[in-house]
């Protein structure tokens, strides 16, 4: 049964529907009579359908033994004994889907992460940002991270802006104001402090510019801080932030379901300028026709434009 399409939904592409569309909860016919798939499997796939459909995650960006072992450990803490139960305690403890991707994604926060997505910011998006505001005489940069956990990402965002405005274009007046919201207060508050065990930074980014050596870990400079404004967010309350240039909402739409992706969404298209850029996770896209108001820029990393 093909998973309906909500209009204006952000998230991951449904995952494929059985070829027949009549069955649910039983294996599907073909040709040759019954599909060869245990009972393990049927129950795995189900499960995956119905988080696909009813929260927009797209399980494609992970491995099925990684799935199914972290599954299993969400499994065993709610006393299912297979995919099917889970997937119905699922339905009947919405909460519990919040608690399985904090299982699936923990401990994936670092600089530059996905550095194909950065390097098309650093190459692409922010020339064309620095360029358009040099045309209309206008030098403040802004932009928000929404969704910055321990600070990586606004982090990363602003050591490019720095690079950007450096060289040739070092004697514009350039201010620059990073935005960078989320619901964990103490995630908020390591950010604030800046400081990292492990940094990894793009080719050609001087670490000794931008961090100094703290003990067994790096600081962030106050460089790099200074643009950047920490703040407890909720991403369904509209943010007072007007013309912003870019917004990075990365593997943060994947929790909420779909009615309220849309919502957010439009939350975006009112902060953005005409013009500005929108960067969403590798797993995360916009579709239906609601969301016309961003058209894709750069597919490939998830990078829109705001018409």
């Amino acid at each position: 049964m093909h998973a309906p399409r909500r209009r204006g939904a952000i998230g991951a592409l449904p995952l494929p529907a059985r070829k027949g569309g009549a069955m649910d909860e039983q294996a599907t016919r073909t040709d040759g009579g019954m599909q060869s798939a245990t009972t393990g499997d049927l129950g795995f796939e189900l499960l995956l359908r119905y988080l696909g459909s009813h929260f927009g995650l797209d399980f494609k960006q992970y491995k099925p033994n990684y799935l199914k072992r972290r599954i299993g450990v969400r499994m065993r803490a709610t006393g299912c004994g297979d995919y099917l139960q889970y997937r119905q305690y699922v339905r009947q403890h919405p909460e519990e889907y919040g608690r399985l991707i904090n299982d699936l994604t923990i401990n994936v926060t670092e600089f530059f992460r996905d550095p194909d997505v950065y390097e098309a910011l650093r190459s692409r998006v922010i020339p064309e940002i620095i360029d358009y505001k040099k045309k209309i005489g206008s030098y403040n940069l802004r932009a928000w991270s929404a969704g910055c956990a321990t600070g990586e990402e606004p982090y990363s965002l602003s050591i490019l802006f720095l690079e950007a405005t450096a060289g040739r274009n070092a004697q514009a007046p350039w201010m620059l104001r990073i935005t960078a919201t989320d619901l964990d207060d103490k995630a908020l508050k390591a950010a604030k402090e800046g400081f990292y065990e492990s940094v990894k930074l793009l080719p050609g980014i001087d670490l000794r510019r931008y961090f100094y050596q703290d003990g067994n870990g790096y600081r962030v400079k106050e460089e790099v801080k200074k643009p950047v404004r920490f703040l407890l967010l909720d991403l369904m309350h509209k943010p007072p932030l007007r013309h912003l240039d870019l917004i990075l909402c990365r593997n943060v739409l994947i929790y909420f379901e779909r009615e309220k992706q849309a919502k957010i969404l439009d939350i975006f298209s009112h902060c953005l300028r005409e013009g500005g850029f929108l960067v969403l996770g590798k797993s995360e896209t916009i579709v239906g026709p609601e969301g016309s108001s961003f058209k894709p820029y750069r597919r490939m990393e998830r990078i829109y434009v705001r018409t």
